[in-house]
């Protein structure tokens, strides 16, 4: 006679970091595709699904001013410090009135922390995508003035706000791995929390052969950004897909945080205004308009919104709630042309709202 024995229990998941439980919640739900890097954000940190995504990427945590309620900068701030500025100040919360408006009042104005160009939903959705070219220094397409002391880094990004605020910046930040001769495009992920914003980054000085934290600059990349629901728990979420910059290879990652109910994010879409964004961003308090520091073919293309990925279609005028430019082209001030006299400094090649080359010289 044989005793039956039951087969053995699966191991766990691998998981490092302070919320493994939560990991292993909220990546059920990703395709395969999606699930292969996986890192979430909390309060508490960063939990991956890797001890290498670990130990890359670098949690950074912005408390609130007492008296002014704003972000307060820190010494290792990620090289976001040019977007802390715009994070909360783009918006003021709006109040459902008797014309039916919901949704926070997204306003185009100088945000004292660089240049940039925006495109945001109307209210009610909750899941964007893009094709996006990420320009190149090494090809001539961008220069950041490092020099003038003004912290010009780029920023290409999605995200937006929920119907009460929590504004989250989900995208590509510029830099050098090791400050190496190839320049690349990382991925970040700004959060605003009750406490102030958290925000994941990517160590400069990490990569691997096939790890997908660095990009290589110079092409196309797949950025998505979406709002889910598990339970009790909102979860806003950023996925991005290219060519990575050491060995050239396909890979993705996906980047996830739970956001508090009180901002109003709906994975329904609710009030929920998207965004897509195009900056070099700087220092807050410390812009200047003329560093010399330029970014040429940000090219957004297929640009989709919806509920869902299956729900999506393209993004059309019908579901653009505007487009902010700063410095305005239309404004006629001296500080939107460039002292050089070859026009604006934006220069944006319009064909419709999910599609759009923008270009920005600091000159």
């Amino acid at each position: 006679m044989t005793l039956w024995t039951p087969p053995p229990a699966p191991l766990p998941r691998p998981a490092f970091g302070p919320d493994p439980a939560l990991l292993h919640r909220l990546t059920p739900d990703l395709t395969p595709t999606q699930a292969q890097h996986v890192a979430i954000l909390t309060p508490q940190g960063i939990t991956a699904n890797s001890a290498a995504l670990a130990g890359a990427l670098r949690f950074h945590r912005f408390p609130l001013h007492a008296v002014t309620g704003l972000p307060m900068q820190a010494t290792d701030d990620g090289g976001l410090s040019g977007l802390l500025g715009g994070l909360v100040r783009a918006l003021t919360p709006g109040k459902d009135d008797a014309e039916g408006k919901k949704g926070v009042a997204v306003h185009c104005r100088d945000e004292k922390s660089g240049p940039y160009r925006r495109v945001y939903s109307k209210p009610g959705y909750a899941y964007q995508h893009s094709t996006v070219y990420l320009p190149s220094d090494v090809k001539g397409e961008m220069k950041e003035e490092k020099e003038a002391g003004h912290g010009d880094t780029a920023f290409i990004y999605a995200g937006g706000w929920g119907g009460k605020g929590g504004a989250v910046d989900a995208g590509f930040q510029h830099g050098r791995y090791l400050g190496g001769p190839q320049d690349d495009w990382a991925p970040f992920f700004l959060v605003q929390q009750m406490g102030g914003p958290s925000a994941i980054t990517v160590s400069d000085e990490k990569q691997a052969g096939g790890a997908p934290w660095r990009l290589l600059a110079g092409q196309e990349a797949q950025l998505t950004f979406w709002v889910t629901q598990d339970a009790d728990l909102t979860v806003l979420s950023m996925s991005i897909q290219g060519e990575t910059s050491v060995d050239r290879a396909p890979a993705t990652l996906t980047l996830r945080a739970p956001i508090d109910a009180r901002f109003g994010w709906s994975a329904e879409g609710g009030a929920n205004i998207l965004k897509r964004m195009t900056t070099i961003g700087q220092k807050y308090g410390q812009q200047n308009l003329s560093t010399g520091s330029f970014m040429k073919a940000v090219r957004w293309q297929s640009s989709q919104v919806g509920m869902t990925e299956a729900d999506a279609g393209a993004w059309t005028a019908e579901h653009t709630g505007g487009y902010c430019t700063f410095p305005s082209n239309d404004a006629g001030a001296e500080e939107s042309l460039r002292s050089d006299g070859q026009g604006p400094k934006w220069s944006i090649q319009f064909q419709d709202a999910g599609n759009e080359t923008a270009s920005i010289f600091l000159k």
